[in-house]
């Protein structure tokens, strides 16, 4: 790992290494880093890229403030779950992006269920008003079009996107509820309510929210 650093240009001044590095581009940039774009930044591979990220969060754990989390497809930093209400008292700012329930069942319909098109999010709710629901997720770019369906009228279909993930700490679909673990009802806004975070998402580092 050294010897392959070491063949590039220098990524640190004295006293610095690779898992410094990577922490300081994570706290930089506040977002998610996906390993292509690690290897963009440091021009390594991937072997010394995850043995640093490996070796990054063993430094931050308990005692530290911050964690260094795998979520969307890539790596960012967070506050440490020890201090949440500590955090929370500074983070005073109102939840206007935590969504509403009408929201929150519309998004669900989406996560679990997509491609998924405007009708059929009414036809499953019971309601005729999923165009305001998606129009306002499209504007939070919790939702994005995905093609039109191959039936009469070609309605457009929606999907949800990285910051879907990001907004739930999810880091891939895979890490939805499973609906068989919730009772009767709306299954899928029960399961997604649970991820709803108490506080803006991935801590004080969060920046997905407008």
């Amino acid at each position: 790992m050294k010897d392959e650093i070491f063949a590039h240009e220098p990524l640190w001044e004295e006293g610095g290494d690779l898992p410094g590095a990577l922490e300081a581009l994570f706290v930089a940039t506040g977002e998610v880093l996906e390993l292509g774009r690690l290897r963009e930044l440091t021009g390594l591979g991937e072997g010394p890229i995850l043995q640093a990220i490996e070796k990054l969060q063993e430094r931050l754990r308990a005692p530290r403030g911050i964690r260094l989390i795998e979520v969307g497809g890539g790596w960012r930093m967070a506050t440490a779950p020890e201090y949440v209400e500590l955090v929370s008292k500074l983070v005073t700012t109102l939840r206007s992006g935590r969504l509403t329930p009408a929201q929150v069942e519309t998004l669900a319909i989406i996560a679990y269920r997509q491609p998924v098109t405007i009708p059929e999010i009414n036809e499953l709710r019971g309601v005729t008003s999923g165009a305001n629901q998606v129009k306002t997720l499209l504007e939070r770019d919790l939702v994005v079009p995905a093609g039109r369906k191959a039936v009469v009228g070609r309605p457009m279909m929606y999907a949800t996107t990285q910051k879907f993930l990001l907004h739930f700490g999810l880091r891939s679909l895979e890490d939805l509820p499973r609906l068989a673990d919730f009772g009767d009802g709306n299954l899928e806004a029960q399961a997604l309510a649970q991820l709803e975070p108490p506080m803006p998402e991935g801590g004080l580092f969060d920046g997905v929210e407008d």
